[in-house]
């Protein structure tokens, strides 16, 4: 009986040791293939940027200094936010909206009317829908596309937002897209120098900008200084 018990027990560990086998295998391939996706997700989103910031940025690279501006930022303002993938698809994909715009409005050269100026307007409610149908851009990336033209004093736009009521990360983002957009070149002005960018963006703290997000900002830019001086 006991010579039976511990041939039962030895099968049940053998089995045992199997399964765990199988299991961890399985797992490993699992893992294996969520990384690959995770990284064909992050390359779909880098060439869909590319190709719409070729529209009005004669560089493309608009979308890759602010996208690496914001993480930068993100790490000195709010660092758990960078734990989340969605963070910097929807630094990448914010003006995903533009794709609606016509060229004659986004391109330009002198001022525009009433009726084009609410044509831009149009284009994060629009980026925020797109997106809101891609099961993994429909959290933070969604947020950032839709409200990274909120004020902080409520001026903005689509929906009128003020202060802690805009997400973070669109918040975030406002700063150092502000900032790009002021210190590189756009078809109806060329771009300033950067003290000149940080100048209206201390302007516009509390009011367009989080007083806060800029004064991280601020720092943060001095620092870079420092590093390549």
């Amino acid at each position: 009986m006991d010579r039976l018990a511990n041939d039962q027990t030895l099968r049940y560990a053998a089995a045992l040791r199997e399964l765990y086998s199988s299991e961890r295998a399985q797992r490993r391939a699992a893992e294996e293939t969520l990384k690959q996706l995770t990284a064909s997700y992050g390359a779909t989103v880098r060439a869909l940027a590319a190709a719409l910031e070729l529209r009005d940025d004669q560089t493309g690279r608009h979308a890759e200094r602010v996208t690496e501006l914001g993480l930068l930022l993100t790490a000195r303002v709010e660092p758990d936010l960078l734990t989340d993938p969605e963070l910097e698809y929807g630094f990448f994909l914010h003006d995903l909206g533009k794709i609606g715009v016509p060229d004659g409005v986004l391109l330009k050269p002198g001022p525009l009317t009433d009726e084009e100026f609410e044509q831009i307007r149009e284009h994060p409610a629009l980026g925020e829908r797109i997106v809101g149908e891609v099961p993994y851009l429909d959290g933070t990336a969604r947020e950032i596309v839709g409200s990274h033209h909120e004020r902080w004093d409520g001026a903005g736009y689509p929906r009128g937002l003020t202060a802690g009521a805009i997400p973070l990360p669109a918040r975030i983002f406002a700063v150092v897209d502000a900032y790009d957009a002021i210190t590189n070149d756009r078809p109806y002005r060329p771009g300033r120098p950067a003290p000149a960018a940080l100048k209206e963006l201390t302007a516009g703290a509390g009011s367009q900008f989080d007083p806060h997000v800029v004064q991280e900002f601020v720092a943060l830019l001095a620092e870079l200084e420092r590093e390549t001086a």
